[in-house]
């Protein structure tokens, strides 16, 4: 589950009976595979972020024109929880969602033909306007644009939904992060950590917006199979969310067809099993920009990794991304179901980032931009 580019969850899947034996000691390889492909996913979309920043930085493109304009967040605000206002509403009323799809590979492709212009220098996007930053400029761009677009549409599996979740997710990661300086990056952390949890444990509408990532089988979310033979094209991504409203009696039968599939290799799965984990695209685009801020703006930091442009707050952010999933991880294998991701990461991410500055010598005050 996931809104993009914002806030996000994760679903995880029971535990298989076999993953633990009768002593509570040994763990089955499988069951750990998907937070695992997860942990890569998150990690491998922050580190690409790092990476990109640089060039990002060299070519101007700034969403904002003052990044230390604290305002930037509640302009950022709007725009995601506009956006997520008429998906919600499309998903729920089931009007507009081809449009939206259409809107949304396009968007995705975009993002993945800027993260080639970033990385290759072939191609071209606008850098001049903010409000047309990182849009395809030249042929090529363009091509790269339609031509994901295309992939997306003819044949969303989950792996392709992966990749390109990953390699958009970076350039995203980028541009935002240099877009945000210090003091508006912590308070949208901090914002967007509470309005993640009211919108998966007060509100729940993040349920329709899985549940139309769903149906729509576009890149807002990483998902890894937990049953061998998944495939996200045939089955959806089976999170027993998208017939929540209707009638509990009416839908028992389809809602256990969905989230309990029949294998060759497991004909009788648990009741309530997962055929895949997902971790909301949010999920690494909010924590990561942190870490992209903190190489760009602290320049008082020295530089540790000079490839990743990474000072010791933006590899604090990191690793502190890294301990805020496990803490995720951990919430999933123990309760059952939708959780909010970003309060555990954004405290995590913002732990390590302010270790990180007082290990560089950078006062509190200044790591916060006060």
């Amino acid at each position: 589950m996931s809104e993009s580019p914002g806030s996000s969850t994760v679903d995880g899947a029971k535990e298989r009976d076999s993953g633990v034996d009768s002593a509570g000691k040994t763990i089955d390889l499988e069951s750990v595979l998907p937070y695992l492909g997860i942990a890569v996913c998150y990690l491998v979309t922050v580190l690409g972020g790092l990476a990109l920043a640089d060039e990002a930085a060299a070519m101007g493109l700034l969403l904002f024109e003052n990044p230390d304009d604290v305002g930037n967040v509640g302009v950022f605000a709007a725009l995601v929880v506009g956006f997520t206002i008429v998906f919600v509403a499309a998903v729920r009323y089931d009007r507009g969602m081809d449009l939206i799809r259409l809107f949304l590979v396009i968007a995705f492709g975009g993002l993945v033909a800027a993260a080639v212009v970033l990385a290759t220098g072939f191609g071209s996007v606008f850098t001049e306007n903010p409000m047309l930053a990182g849009l395809p400029s030249s042929p090529l761009s363009v091509a790269i644009t339609l031509g994901t677009a295309l992939v997306l549409w003819v044949y969303p599996e989950w792996y392709v939904l992966d990749v390109v979740a990953v390699v958009a997710g970076a350039a995203a990661i980028a541009m935002l992060g240099i877009s945000f300086g210090p003091l508006p990056i912590v308070v949208l952390l901090v914002v967007w950590a509470a309005y993640d949890a009211y919108s998966v444990y007060v509100s729940g509408h993040m349920k329709d917006v899985a549940a139309g990532a769903g149906s729509m089988k576009v890149p807002m979310v990483f998902v890894v199979p937990t049953a061998r033979g998944y495939s996200l094209r045939e089955s959806g991504l089976g999170l027993g969310l998208e017939d929540e409203d209707e009638n509990e009696d009416e839908d028992a039968e389809n809602e256990t067809d969905i989230e309990n599939p029949a294998t060759e290799d497991d004909p009788t799965p648990d009741r309530g099993e997962q055929p895949a984990m997902i971790l909301g695209l949010g999920d690494a685009l909010i924590p990561g920009m942190l870490a992209v801020s903190a190489g760009h703006f602290l320049e008082g930091a020295p530089t540790i990794l000079s490839t990743l442009n990474a000072n010791a707050p933006a590899l604090g952010a990191l690793a502190g991304g890294v301990v805020g999933l496990g803490a995720l991880v951990v919430v999933l294998h123990r309760f059952e179901g939708a959780h909010a991701g970003l309060p555990p990461l954004n405290a995590g991410v913002l732990g390590g980032y302010l270790l990180g500055a007082v290990v560089a010598g950078i006062p509190i005050t200044t790591a916060i931009g006060l």
